[in-house]
Parts: C-alpha cells; sequence; structure tokens
C-alpha cells in the first residue's frame, strides 16, 4: 500500500464507513398503521421500467421525494421528504418525462421483513436502495411540464433498442438480451434466470464491468483503428459509458465499472500509469460515501470482489512461474474471484455452485461474441434489417449453449454446495487468511499460499456443531417445525400456510439453505391440510434443483378407508419424484444418536372423517428435554391421545408445540393437567381471520403455568438443547434460558 497512497486513503475511509454502518444501524420504521391507506406524494420521477410481475404491464415510477400527504401517523415524516418511493401506476395513466415533477396518490404498501433465517427482508433490501414504501394502483393528479432532456432521452432510446430486439428475436431470446445489454429485467424468465443463478453466470444479466470493460475498451479500440487521437478517443469512450450507465439504470455495478473505467481513460489523458486496485478502491469510496449501506448489499460485494480476486489474489497464486498458458492463466483467474466471492456466496446464498468457476471459461469468452451480436443486430435492424437475421441466429445459438450447458450442469453429482450461513468468526478468519496470501505475494513459496487457500476454503465451508436445536418457523396461518439432532441428521414436521403464498419456495426453502441443510431424513407430514403440506409440495417438487433431498416422505398410518384425496395427492407425488412413502403410528420410534422421535396419535389404521383427528402427534426426546408436537389434533383424536398419556403416566414436557394455530377446541383443560407443559409455542398467522389463538386458549395456558410465545409475534422461535441447558431464541432476538 506504500507505493498506492490514494488506495490506502480509500481502504481506511471503506473500513470506517464499514464500522459506522456494523454498530449504528438505521433506524426502523414501523409503517403498519399505514398499510392499505390512500397516500398523496409529490416528487421527481428518477427512473421508469415496465413490471413483469403481473399478467398485464404495469408502469413502475420511481420518485425522489419533496412531500407527502395523509401522514398524520408517521412517525418521522421529516426523514422522507427527501427519501424515495417506488408507484405501481394505475393502468390508463399517462407515463410522465423522466426527471418531471409529479403529483400522485396510491395505496400504501410497506416492505415485508425477515421474520425467519434464510428468509429474503425486503425491508433491508430497499433501505439499502433508499426507498422507504412503495404505493400501489397510484394516479397521477399533477405533472410540471419541465423534464430532464438527457435522462428522458436515455430512456427513449431504451425502449426503441428494447423494441428492436423484441421484434428481431424470439421473446425468451428478447428478454435475455434486453437484460444483458438495457438492463431492462422485466421480461426475464423468472425459471431461466433461477437456472443461470444456480450455475453461478447470473452475473452476465447485470451491466456490470464485464459489459463495460468490453464496451468501452472495444469503443476505444475502434476509434483509436479509425484514426481518432488517444486523448480523443479516451474522452469519448469514457463519455459514451457515463451515457450508457444513464440508460442502463445506474445498477451498482454498472457505477463502479463506469468509475473504474473513466479513471483508466483519465491514466490515458494524463499520461499515467492505471493502477486497478487504486482504482477500485477510488469506486468503493465514491459510492459509499453516497451510500455505507451498500457494504450490505450483495451487488455491490459481489462486484468489487471480482476485481479484488482479479488484483488480489491472482498475483500470489501464481507469482514464481515464468510461463503460464493462457487457457491455465483464464481458470487461475477464476479460481482467484471464486476464492475472494465464496463467502459473499454463503453469507447471501449459504450455497456455492461448484461447476462455476469451469463453467464461467466458456461463459465468458461467448459472452463477447454474444454482445456483439447484440449490439450489430441491432445496428443492422436500423440501417437493414434483413441483415439482422444472422445475428439472431447466433444470439439464439449461443443462449441456447448457455441454457443447455446450465441444464448439464444441473444433472452432475454436487453441483449446489448447501454449506448454511458461515459463522462470524468463519468469516473473519477466511478473510484473513485472504488478506495473509495478498501480503505473502513476494514471500514464502507457491505451495504455502495454495495450501492457504485451500485451507481457508475448507474452514469455510465446515459445518459447526450445535447441539439439537428445534425450530418452528413463522409461516403465517400454518406449521412448518426443522429439528437439527446435532450430529448432521435433520427432520422437517409440516411445512404449509394459508396466508403466506409459495411458503415453500420464499420461507421453508431459504431456511434449509441458511441452515447448511441438504438432506432431510424425514418428512413428516401430520395431516394433508394445506397450511400443513402446501409448502412441503413445493419442496418434492423442487427439492431436488434447489440442492435438498428427501430421504423419506411420514404419513400418519390411517385406514385406507379414511384417506381423502388430499391424502392420496401426496402419496402420488412422492411416488412421481421417487420418495419412498412410510406410515407412523401409536408406539413406533425413530432413534437417531441421543435422539428420540416417538409417535403418540394416531393408533394402526385409525378411522376418521376430519384429518385434524388423525393428526400425527410426536415426541422429541434427549435426555429429560421432551418437545410434543400436536398437529391440528382435536376433539375424539386429542380425547384418544389425552387417555394414553393419562395412562401412561406421561412424565412433564418440557414445550408443547399447541394444537391448530391456538384454537379454542383443541388442548384442553385435562390434556394440559396431564403433560404439565413448561412453555407453550403457536404458529399462527399475524390478523388471522380465525382470532387464533384464542383468548380462551390463552387462558387456559396461563392457568397451567406456561411461558407461551408467538410466532406471529416473535419470528421463527429456536429452541436449543445442549449440555443440559436449553435456550429460546426469537428471530428478532430476544433470547430466553431455560434451566434442564
Amino acid at each position: 500500500m506504500a507505493k498506492r497512497p490514494l488506495g490506502f486513503v480509500c481502504l481506511i475511509l471503506s473500513l470506517v464507513l464499514y464500522f459506522i454502518v456494523s454498530i449504528k444501524p438505521a433506524p426502523y420504521q414501523n409503517f403498519d398503521a399505514l398499510e392499505g391507506k390512500m397516500i398523496t406524494v409529490e416528487g421527481s420521477v428518477y427512473k421508469k421500467e415496465t413490471s413483469g410481475q403481473t399478467k398485464e404491464p404495469v408502469t413502475v415510477l420511481y420518485l425522489k421525494l419533496f412531500s407527502q400527504e395523509g401522514g398524520e401517523q408517521w412517525e418521522n415524516p421529516s426523514a422522507f421528504r427527501t427519501g424515495r418511493v417506488i408507484c405501481y401506476l394505475k393502468s390508463g395513466q399517462i407515463e410522465p418525462e423522466m426527471g418531471s415533477t409529479v403529483r400522485l396518490t396510491g395505496k400504501f404498501a410497506g416492505f415485508e421483513r425477515a421474520s425467519n433465517p434464510g428468509q429474503f427482508d425486503a425491508y433491508s433490501y430497499y433501505q439499502i436502495l433508499g426507498i422507504s414504501y412503495r404505493l400501489n394502483q397510484a394516479v397521477i393528479s399533477a405533472k410540471s411540464q419541465n423534464y430532464n432532456i438527457l435522462t428522458q432521452k436515455a430512456y427513449q432510446v431504451r425502449r426503441f433498442l428494447s423494441m428492436k430486439l423484441s421484434e428481431n428475436l424470439p421473446k425468451q431470446e428478447a428478454a435475455m438480451m434486453q437484460t444483458m445489454l438495457l438492463g431492462e429485467k422485466s421480461g426475464m424468465d423468472k425459471e431461466l434466470k433461477a437456472l443461470y443463478q444456480r450455475n453461478g453466470i447470473a452475473h452476465i444479466l447485470a451491466i456490470s464491468g464485464l459489459h463495460i470493460s468490453m464496451l468501452g475498451m472495444g469503443q476505444y479500440k475502434l476509434l483509436r483503428k479509425c484514426g481518432m487521437p488517444m486523448k480523443a478517443a479516451a474522452v469519448v469512450s469514457a463519455s459514451a459509458m457515463v451515457l450508457y450507465c444513464i440508460m442502463t439504470g445506474f445498477s451498482v455495478s454498472a457505477i463502479r465499472a463506469v468509475i473504474m473505467f473513466s479513471l483508466q481513460m483519465g491514466a490515458v489523458l494524463t499520461e499515467r500509469t492505471y493502477d486497478m486496485l487504486t482504482a477500485v478502491m477510488v469506486a468503493a469510496v465514491l459510492i459509499l460515501i453516497n451510500q455505507p449501506l451498500y457494504l450490505k448489499h450483495s451487488g455491490f460485494l459481489f462486484s468489487f470482489g471480482c476485481v479484488l480476486g482479479i488484483g488480489l489474489i491472482l498475483p500470489p497464486l501464481t507469482e514464481g512461474k515464468r510461463t503460464i498458458h493462457p487457457a491455465v492463466k483464464k481458470l487461475l483467474g477464476s479460481i482467484a474471484m471464486m476464492v475472494v466471492t465464496l463467502p459473499i456466496y454463503l453469507w447471501f446464498y449459504y450455497q456455492f455452485p461448484a461447476y462455476s468457476m469451469f463453467l464461467n471459461l466458456l461463459v465468458i469468452p461467448l459472452m463477447s461474441i454474444l454482445m456483439a451480436a447484440g449490439l450489430l443486430l441491432l445496428a443492422s435492424s436500423i440501417l437493414c434489417p434483413p441483415a439482422a437475421i444472422p445475428f439472431a441466429y447466433l444470439i439464439k445459438g449461443i443462449l441456447t449453449i448457455y441454457e443447455e450447458t446450465c441444464t448439464i450442469c444441473n444433472l452432475l453429482p454436487g453441483n449446489l454446495l448447501t454449506c448454511g450461513r458461515p459463522e462470524i468468526w468463519q468469516m473473519i478468519l477466511y478473510l484473513s487468511l485472504l488478506l495473509l496470501i495478498a501480503l505473502l505475494r513476494k514471500k514464502g513459496n507457491l505451495i504455502l499460499r495454495w495450501g492457504m487457500a485451500l485451507a481457508a476454503v475448507f474452514m469455510l465451508m465446515l459445518p459447526t456443531k450445535t447441539g439439537m436445536t428445534i425450530t418452528f418457523l413463522d409461516v403465517g396461518q400454518g406449521d412448518c417445525i426443522c429439528i437439527k439432532n446435532g450430529y448432521g441428521r435433520h427432520y422437517l414436521v409440516d411445512g404449509g400456510s394459508s396466508s403466506v403464498s409459495g411458503v415453500g419456495e420464499y420461507r421453508i426453502i431459504p431456511f434449509l439453505k441458511f441452515q447448511g441443510i441438504s438432506r432431510l431424513e424425514a418428512v413428516f407430514i401430520t395431516h394433508p391440510d394445506e397450511d400443513h403440506c402446501n409448502g412441503i409440495k413445493e419442496l418434492i417438487q423442487t427439492g431436488a434443483l434447489q440442492g435438498i433431498q428427501i430421504k423419506n416422505l411420514v404419513l400418519p398410518d390411517i385406514a385406507q378407508t379414511a384417506k381423502e384425496e388430499a391424502y392420496l395427492e401426496l402419496e402420488r407425488l412422492a411416488a412421481k419424484h421417487d420418495i419412498p412413502v412410510a406410515y407412523i403410528s401409536r408406539g413406533q420410534k425413530i432413534a437417531d444418536n441421543q435422539l428420540a422421535i416417538t409417535c403418540l396419535h394416531p393408533t394402526h389404521t385409525y378411522v376418521s372423517q376430519n384429518s385434524n383427528e388423525y393428526s400425527t402427534v410426536l415426541t422429541l426426546t434427549v435426555n429429560n428435554f421432551t418437545t410434543m408436537l400436536t398437529g391440528d389434533i382435536e376433539g375424539e383424536g386429542e380425547q384418544m391421545l389425552t387417555q394414553f398419556l393419562q395412562k401412561e403416566k406421561t412424565p412433564p414436557i418440557t414445550i408443547l408445540k399447541v394444537a391448530h394455530h391456538g384454537s379454542k377446541y383443541s388442548t384442553d383443560k385435562e390434556f394440559l393437567e396431564i403433560i404439565s407443559p413448561r412453555v407453550a409455542l403457536i404458529s399462527a398467522g399475524e390478523d388471522n381471520p380465525y382470532g387464533h389463538p384464542h383468548s380462551e386458549l390463552i387462558d387456559r395456558l396461563n392457568q397451567a403455568d406456561c411461558q407461551i410465545y408467538q410466532t406471529n409475534q416473535t419470528g421463527a422461535i429456536t429452541v436449543h438443547y445442549k449440555d443440559g441447558k436449553i435456550t429460546i431464541k426469537s428471530f428478532l432476538k430476544k433470547i430466553f434460558n431455560q434451566g434442564e
């Protein structure tokens, strides 16, 4: 760093900003009182796009706020007069120009906060972008005549070029090229995007350094070959990339790349030597001064991580080799980027695509051809439309290669390594080792540096033992319980919701990945009601693609005549995906190291027309710690269970998962007197239409002297048992310690 004083200063400033962000989190604004109310705002349009999230295209405006009304319930109105808001326009509204001032009224909607480990936190994500809330069905009541000519023209050019791509390419290929060249993501196929993400090549979909370097340097070299003076070519190329960044929407990766490219062209102008590491640190500081929270943004970290991989880690991994074959050098560059971005992958996505560094050796070289073909297609479609045809075929061919290669990689064993989010100590140790490798560039031998890199990777991906944990996920109005036995084996009991759409995709699967769970020894479904199994259906259908294997599906062992269509559907779905189905009834037990899972209900070939009554009831026992999971048991089923427990003289239960989300018709007084639970956990949705948990049920639990926890108040609840000590921790960071 002594040779890079500017880079050193920028590094110190970045560390100071990181320290500030870490010790002083941004304040949380509670907008619950405003949810669904009509709000009027006034602001300037800084971004426009078309949403692809609805059946009909919806125009989306991004406003820099000047004022808002209807806000007598704002906690701190002044805090948002310089904030931002997303407005989804009602159908039929005329688009305002970029930079114009508009006044509009719409229905207030806040961003959802995560209530489970691994769940996407929309509130935090948009907080980083400076966006406070959104308005739906917005209607414009006034618009200024003045607007920003530059940004409006850039938007019009973007729409025009997007239209040309749609005219000359099939729908899917057009959407891909619109994303890659123009940053327009509204038409992107969701499944194809997920395919790219699973294989570690989604970076080609973002306007980033790859795009800017190809376009900017390509333009600069072309201008030089055409005879333009070096300095003039540098100014024109840098200016063109700034305009390109404006047109494509100012993504953080594009801003980083444009700053670095502009500094590179500045070096040409001043006849100085360009230093990549200094440039990347300057870019980081310029971005972070404007918004320090970008330090928590995955796109920011990936963008800078790739550059640091090439600038800091690649040299120590190649130092000492006199000659390196170009193909080997590309592979080493891919490995260097992987080494730096691995902790980012695991921190944000909990998995790592094992073959991504090899796949990128194919993808990146073809990317330059693909982008050139896209630009030539656009030019020829304007000047001579028939000339665009061969470029369209070339684009379709390359995109087909991408898709087919990713599909093949999906079928390879170990494609997705599900490691879970690393512990803080692992991250610190890993980054310390990387820093040491960078410092040892001129010292030590090559084998030592490679050994340190491999040791760091294995250490980061190493699972940590935490003892037995039982997590009661917040799935809204539904149930989902995950059990970790502390020895690398995992179970799931139920997984569904009647209030959260896509509960498997958005809550259950992200949680499993966060925990580093790639295999479930058994998934128990207590009964086939949707609020207990629709998320499991998603897991069965997509789990293999997500890197999660279900070894067995376990259903209650009831009479064939009692199996309704929903039960039979589960059997068929499991058979379709080659998942063995087991049936469990009273007295059957699974012994797994110190953990014993025992079934108390139903009895073998139990008959009932009410699926709640035959709900599977399980106890989880480790030493003197026992948890009872009761599904939705009620009525005759609960009476039979109570009689059985009374007859068996069941010892007191430590933790009870209250049946049927806290319905007043279950968990009666006699049942509570027999099991004497110390803690009662209730899984229910916020403001659910059933009034769960019912006040009568709460009264019974209080009379039984239970400590009560509810997922709709605390988010996910994790019970941790280790060395005779029980810790109950909510996702909201409240910790309750219990003795054995």
